[in-house]
């Protein structure tokens, strides 16, 4: 039963080490003798994790994008095309 329970929790600690893997900015580097060096960064996040209050995040396109785009597209006759190489119509 002890030998389950370690294995869980070594499961679970490289599990939650993946996760958080990413969140450190570390630099590796060798020095003239061949030993290994780690040094984390001082520096902070360019961007917060959560959006502020007034910002707008655009994604996608509007209706009205969409639709000026469906317009032209029919006018140009991209819709004719697309229709005979998919038989839609």
């Amino acid at each position: 039963m002890k030998a389950l329970t370690m294995i869980a929790a070594a499961a679970l600690s490289v599990c939650a080490a993946q996760a958080y893997a990413g969140d450190a900015d570390v630099t590796t580097a060798t020095s003239s003798n061949g030993a290994t060096t780690t040094a984390q960064a001082t520096s902070a996040p360019t961007q917060s994790a959560m959006p502020r209050a007034g910002d707008v995040v655009r994604t996608g396109k509007t209706r009205e994008e969409v639709y000026q785009e469906l317009i032209r597209a029919q006018k140009d006759g991209t819709m004719e095309r697309l229709n005979a190489l998919y038989g839609g119509g």
